[in-house]
C-alpha cells in the first residue's frame, strides 16, 4: 500500500505523495542507452493495472515484505486514507515510465518528515501521465532481493502516525469547509467548471472559479477536487 498522489488534501511531501511533474513524455520506458530489465516493465505494468482497478490485494502483492509489514491494525486507516486520495484519478493509458537513480535528496527529506524506507531502494521509476492540461505523476521505488524485484514503499513512523491522528479533527473541518464551498457553486458557473474538469482542463477551471469568486488558488484547487467526481461520474470519496 502506498501513499497518495498529490492533491490539496495530501498531508505529506509532494515527492513522497506523487508530485505533478513538469511534462508527461511519450508513453514507454526511458533509460538513456540502457533498456530496463523485463521485470521492471512487468512490475510497473502490474502496478498500473492494479492501481486503476483499485485492487489493494494486487498492489500489496508487489510490495517488499518489510514495506507490507508497516501496515498494522493501528496504522491501516492512515494508509487507506492515503490510497483514497490517490485513487481519485486513474493513471492515464498514455503514461510514461522512466527508470532513474534514487533521488537521495528526496529520501533525506522524507526521513526529516518521519517517513522512512524499511529497505534502502536501489532505483526509482517516475511515472508521468497527461490528459488535456492535467499532469499526474508518482514514484515507485525498487529493490531487488533474492532474485525478485519489489515495490519498496516508505513507511510512516509512529511519531508521524500520532501527528496524523491528532490532526484528524482539523482535516475533517477543512474538508467540510471546501465541500460547502463546492455545494454553493451554481449554474452557469458550475456547468462551466464541470465541463472544463471533464476535459481535464483543471487549471482553466481553477482560474475561472477564482475570477468568479475572488478565491485564492489554494481554495480554487480544493473546490475543483470536490467538483471532479461530478465531472468524472464517480463517487466523491
Amino acid at each position: 500500500m502506498r501513499f497518495a498522489n498529490v492533491v490539496a488534501a495530501c498531508v505529506l511531501l509532494a515527492s513522497f505523495c506523487g508530485a505533478p511533474r513538469a511534462q508527461a513524455q511519450q508513453q514507454g520506458f526511458q533509460i538513456p542507452g540502457v533498456p530496463p530489465s523485463g521485470d521492471v516493465k512487468t512490475l510497473v505494468t502490474q502496478y498500473v493495472a492494479a492501481f486503476n482497478a483499485k485492487d489493494m490485494q494486487r498492489l500489496d502483492a508487489l510490495l517488499h515484505p518489510k514495506s507490507l509489514a508497516c501496515i498494522t491494525p493501528e496504522s491501516k486507516s492512515f494508509y487507506e486514507d492515503q490510497m483514497a486520495i490517490q485513487w481519485r484519478e486513474p493513471i492515464a493509458a498514455n503514461y510514461n515510465a522512466r527508470v532513474v537513480p534514487v533521488n537521495e535528496g528526496n529520501v533525506k527529506a522524507l526521513a526529516s518528515m518521519m517517513v522512512v524506507f524499511p529497505v534502502k531502494p536501489t532505483q526509482e521509476v517516475d511515472i508521468d501521465a497527461q490528459q488535456g492540461d492535467d499532469v499526474w505523476g508518482t514514484t515507485i521505488w525498487l529493490v531487488r532481493e533474492n532474485g525478485r524485484l519489489y515495490d519498496d514503499q516508505p513507511c510512516a513512523t509512529d511519531e508521524y502516525l500520532k501527528k496524523y491522528r491528532d490532526e484528524a479533527p482539523a482535516r475533517a473541518k477543512e474538508e467540510a469547509h471546501f465541500q460547502a464551498l463546492a455545494a454553493q457553486v451554481k449554474d452557469p458557473l458550475r456547468a462551466q467548471l464541470v465541463a472544463l474538469l471533464r476535459q481535464h482542463e483543471t487549471g482553466q477551471a481553477e482560474t475561472r472559479y477564482q475570477a468568479a469568486t475572488g478565491a485564492d488558488l489554494r481554495t480554487a484547487a480544493r473546490v475543483m477536487i470536490e467538483l471532479t467526481p461530478e465531472a468524472r461520474g464517480t463517487s466523491p470519496h
